[in-house]
């Protein structure tokens, strides 16, 4: 229902109930993430808060029934599947012939488990996981009496064959069932050279489909995430990946943030990012975060560029590439070009202290100081920059080269070059075309390599073509290995139908993917074919994306499992609130009851609805000890704020009011902080 139904359904109400100033209309949105906390927290105990101290005056609060509104926290609810799992394993007497397994611990990861148990002596452990093709992946961990040994790279709806050995020569084999059968696209291995992938696999991102999988070089899934973390994917330092989140950000080509989980499903942290994230994110060698964002009100989104602080998730360094190419020509963008840049990929050159940017709409790749927030250079077609430009443009040479159009995917090589994926789409103020028009474009994986000094670029290394056209998303990443793989993620399938002009690029929704793995050598090592898109595709070896604790740092063995309860940070400032006297929180106790619907979810405080333009929203707080927070949700004239964050609240019961305008109205709702 959209905000000006919604008024008139409040006017409608205010004509049957008179100084009723308000009344929301619920729009329920249930998004994944949602789901999963309010399942996390259904499967543990949730004792609420009991003998909360009662102040005599305001045994009000207590006169009439109240419902709970539950603190939905994956963070907690993930702990609590922890502690769960260890109290069970320390009640019981699980050695090596007799395991503790736990088939998806954190119910976000189906092909993984858990496996522990106590040896007499302090010893190391190998497991093999037996492959299908005789390609089985083993694993040491290091030596210890309790052993707590992530295991992934399961198969689904299959009985796994783990074998474990100790040091000490003892073994046994153990069958995991994975009873869980994953209904993605079907997967075609083209060419496959590899024998065994020794666990290095394929991750992959989709925003249609399966967001968050990996399969092996037989097409085979290994590993897969239950929820919608889609848009790209940014491998970290400590073993752990960097998602999107599955919550809806400020604009339609946005999350709220990013999440940082590992290969078991737990969630270490939450980034709340103010302006949203869409596509891509990158580690700096500090641990801090480069995020693609929006600034909020600036005219245009999909423009902004912030560097997250990895321990407090505050906002330290930003670039704003509108305001940085405006100071070279203000005749750049024009008036309502809200999607002028639309940047769709970051990495940090150390070497040059530079941010390189994939600015699609430009068709362009763009260079950025990180420490001057000065433009740099710009490999792409002077026809999409003003004569403003033209100090700042390389020029082609060679006779193969071509400049980037609609290209995703940057990245600077180990010797120097520029790495995309050129798509081969004009993305330049974009506009809906037939299929049949772009069906004979080509896209191609591209090494550029760039003279600075004479401001000259030529393409050393290109793979692609017609049959690998993508028109949107893609990427061309590196492996550890030194492998290249080629990812045509948005490559129109032959359901398409040419011959209808109603078909766009827009519209059409039948897209499939090529992945193709190169070897150091350029020779193809292999080539899958999948039935589903994909944003982004990087190889990896799953037990180097394992949790904090789990890579030793002495040697190669991976340690035991551990984790600690996962943070929820955001770039938000703090938010600010009254601390009423207890005279003014007594003003509530006479007031009338309005069901007003809010969420709450990691001590975030939403309105599920609109509210009026002219009306002001405050909410307030009042615990039975007789203290009480106000917080304002909206001015009068002024936006709905997205949620209130309450995580500066001290610990307690809060019954909920609301003022509206003159008027106080009693929820009949109340919350918990802990």
């Amino acid at each position: 229902m959209k905000k000006a139904e919604n008024k008139e359904v409040v006017k409608r109400a205010l004509n049957k109930k008179q100084r009723m100033y308000v009344i929301i209309t619920i729009i329920v949105v249930i998004i994944a993430a949602l789901i999963v906390a309010v399942f996390l927290l259904s499967e543990s105990e949730n004792p609420g808060i009991e003998n909360e101290p009662v102040n005599e005056n305001f045994t009000f609060l207590l006169e009439g029934e109240s419902t709970l509104i539950k603190n939905d926290d994956i963070f907690a609810g993930q702990m609590d599947l922890m502690n769960d799992i260890m109290n069970e394993y320390n009640d019981g007497n699980y050695d090596l012939d007799d395991p503790y397994v736990v088939v998806n611990p954190f119910l976000l990861s189906p092909q993984s488990a858990l496996v522990m148990f106590e040896t007499r002596n302090s010893e190391k452990v190998t497991v093999t996981l037996k492959g299908k093709h005789g390609d089985d992946l083993v694993t040491t961990f290091e030596a210890s009496k309790d052993h707590y040994l992530p295991i992934y790279g399961l198969y689904g709806n299959y009985e796994n064959e783990l074998v474990i050995e100790t040091e000490s020569g003892d073994s046994n084999t153990i069958t995991i069932k994975v009873d869980e059968e994953l209904d993605t696209g079907a997967v075609e291995v083209l060419e496959n050279n590899v024998t065994n992938s020794n666990g290095e696999f394929y991750f992959a991102t989709s925003s249609l489909g399966v967001a968050s999988i990996a399969y092996d070089n037989y097409g085979e899934v290994r590993w897969w995430l239950n929820i919608g973390y889609t848009k790209g994917m940014t491998m970290l330092q400590n073993g752990n990946i960097l998602l999107s989140s599955a919550n809806e950000g400020p604009d339609i080509t946005s999350t709220s943030g990013v999440v940082e989980v590992d290969m078991l499903g737990f969630v270490h942290h939450e980034y709340e990012i103010e302006g949203g994230y869409h596509h891509d994110a990158y580690e700096l060698p500090s641990g801090n975060l480069i995020i693609l964002t929006s600034k909020l009100d600036s005219g245009s989104f999909a423009d902004h560029i912030v560097e997250i602080d990895r321990e407090t998730g505050k906002v330290v360094k930003s670039w704003n590439l509108r305001d940085i190419v405006t100071a070279i020509d203000a005749n750049l963008i024009q008036e309502g070009e809200i999607s002028w840049g639309w940047i769709n990929s970051v990495y940090y050159d150390e070497k040059s202290d530079s941010l390189i940017l994939s600015v699609r709409n430009q068709n362009s790749v763009v260079a950025i100081g990180y420490s001057d927030s000065k433009l740099k250079w710009i490999l792409g077609d002077e026809e999409y920059w003003t004569d403003a430009f033209d100090d700042y443009i390389l020029t082609g040479t060679g006779d193969n080269f071509i400049y980037p159009a609609g290209q995703h995917s940057v990245a600077i090589t180990d010797d120097g070059y520029l790495s995309i994926f050129n798509n081969g789409y004009d993305a330049n103020n974009e506009d809906a075309v037939t299929c049949a028009s772009i069906r004979n474009n080509e896209s191609y994986a591209m090494l550029y390599n760039l003279d600075l000094n004479a401001m000259t670029a030529e393409v050393v290394w290109s793979y692609g073509g017609n049959e690998y056209f993508s028109y949107a998303l893609s990427s061309f990443t590196y492996a550890t290995n030194g492998h290249k793989v080629f990812n045509s993620g948005w490559h129109f399938t032959d359901e398409v139908d040419f011959d209808n002009p109603e078909c766009t690029q827009f519209s059409n929704d039948k897209y499939d993917a090529y992945i193709i793995d190169f070897d150091e050598n350029n020779n193809v090592a292999v080539r899958l074919h999948i039935d589903e898109s994909k944003f982004e595709v990087v190889k990896a070896p799953i037990y180097n994306l394992s949790a904090v604790s789990v890579k030793s740092t002495e040697n190669d063995e991976i340690a035991n499992y551990e984790v600690e309860m996962g943070t929820y940070l955001t770039t938000y400032a703090d938010e600010e609130f009254e601390t009423l006297t207890e005279e003014e929180a007594l003003a509530y106790a006479t007031n009338e009851d309005c069901f007003i619907s809010f969420q709450m979810y990691n001590n975030r405080f939403k309105l599920l609805g609109a509210v009026p333009e002219e009306m002001d929203m405050r909410v307030t707080f009042i615990s039975t000890r007789g203290v009480a927070y106000r917080y304002t949700m909206k001015e009068a004239n002024g936006e709905l704020k997205d949620f209130i964050n309450l995580s500066g609240m001290p610990e307690g019961r809060y019954y909920v009011y609301v003022n509206m305008g003159d008027y106080v109205y009693n929820t009949t709702e109340y919350i918990e902080i802990k």
